[in-house]
């Protein structure tokens, strides 16, 4: 699995690579009728909302920050998902 160099999110460094694969794994989470994410590598307010929508229904963070951290909780929960046998929405 890859993973991403720096965070992404609000107050992340926001490298354009770890940005791609956090919207990759972004939408294999986001289900219809809701849009998948357009996977530019470009932090945006559609990729931060998808982040804080993320934490709070499967991370379950009662204040969600908006970040995703090497390591973090969010980034396993997000890999994780991507390891599920279902296909991205594209």
């Amino acid at each position: 699995m890859r993973t991403i160099l720096a965070s992404v999110g609000r107050g992340g460094l926001n490298r354009s690579e770890d940005v791609r694969l956090v919207q990759e794994l972004l939408n294999w989470y986001i289900r219809p009728p809701q849009p998948p994410l357009v996977v530019t590598g470009v932090m945006d307010s559609r990729t931060l909302a998808a982040i804080e929508v993320f934490q709070r229904r499967v991370v379950q963070m009662h204040r969600p920050d908006g970040r995703v951290d090497p390591g973090s909780h969010t980034f396993a929960a997000l890999a994780s998902q991507a390891e599920q046998p279902a296909t991205p929405h594209q």
